[in-house]
């Protein structure tokens, strides 16, 4: 007997043998069937969608699916919101619905507006855009499926951009450059962002503008008095020369200058030491007792940039650098 089968467990008629020579001796005899049809797996499992062909994406797992979902969304300038989460054990683990932010997410509205009869400065976003993804975890399974319906309703594109919200990364970013004092001229220039600002610079985002412009013009102060120049190399140059009249330059090396023999330092090394009077006398004072040193890197605009500090530690053990 060989390969699957259904088995019949019956009496025999007529022994073909006995057992222990005993009137009452049985024989068992299994007869197999074959079953050309094995049972269809449950509607909603792993194997059923991949058949179906339903789900016609597939990620290798759920990173890879955010990846995906993150590139599309960037170069669709559209934002794909998760709605909803089901949950259908055994089948699946759960079933992620995501809608486009100018649609509708299903859900109900409890608030009712004061006066319905205003109208709006600022259009709404909303267009009830049909576009939606589905994707599927299953059990014991790291394959993600998924079906996707890309139309939308609306103009996509750099056209969309003023319905999105600048993602985290960006505002980060920016941020991180406005506290460096980069000048605001300079961030617009920076492609992703310009992109970003030509779209959202228009009638019906009079807000941004305000408030983009109210930064640019806080920072104002901040630009002459710590940025001396717009290029930055001309402005490390102008403080340089203040540092040294000042009495608070140690050394300086800019990457086009020549390194001092048998230092084998790099040719392309940038170094400024800058100690002012309060950190000498501080030095001077506490320093032959502990001495803290800490570099970091990546803590300006410029990779690999290491800003290297000395510290050292007063009567009541508080640093001081």
């Amino acid at each position: 007997m060989s390969g699957k089968g259904r088995f019949r467990i019956g009496r025999a008629s007529s022994p073909s043998y006995n057992v222990l020579e005993s009137p009452t001796s049985t024989q068992l005899t299994f007869q197999a069937y074959p079953n050309p049809t094995p049972p269809a797996p449950p509607a909603g499992s792993y194997e059923h969608d991949l058949a179906s062909g339903s789900y016609p994406l597939q990620w290798a797992n759920w990173d890879d699916f955010h990846n995906w979902r993150t590139a599309e969304e960037r170069a669709q300038c559209v934002e794909l919101r998760l709605a909803k989460t089901y949950y259908g054990l055994p089948e699946f683990e759960r079933q992620c619905r995501y809608v486009c932010s100018r649609g509708s997410t299903g859900g109900i509205k409890e608030y009712a507006k004061l006066h319905p009869d205003w109208q709006r400065k600022i259009p709404s976003k909303r267009t009830d855009c049909m576009c939606i993804l589905l994707v599927k975890q299953y059990p014991g399974v790291s394959l993600i499926l998924g079906n996707y319906r890309s139309e939308h309703n609306h103009p996509i594109g750099n056209a969309n951009l003023r319905f999105t919200q600048i993602s985290k990364e960006t505002k980060e970013y920016i941020a991180g450059l406005l506290r460096l004092k980069v000048a605001p001229d300079h961030i617009v220039t920076i492609r992703i962002i310009n992109i970003y600002l030509r779209a959202l610079m228009t009638p019906s985002s009079t807000f941004f503008t305000m408030e983009f412009t109210t930064t640019t013009i806080s920072l104002t102060t901040i630009r002459t008095s710590v940025r001396l120049h717009p290029d930055d190399g001309q402005s490390t140059l102008h403080w340089v020369e203040k540092l040294r009249v000042k009495g608070y330059l140690l050394g300086f090396k800019s990457k086009t200058d020549p390194v001092p023999l048998g230092s084998n330092l790099a040719p392309d090394l940038f170094t400024l030491m800058v100690q002012t009077d309060w950190q000498r006398k501080m030095f001077q004072k506490y320093g032959s007792a502990l001495l803290c040193i800490d570099a970091t890197h990546n803590c300006t605009m410029y990779a690999n940039l290491n800003l290297t500090t000395l510290v050292v530690r007063d009567d009541w053990a508080h640093g001081m650098s």
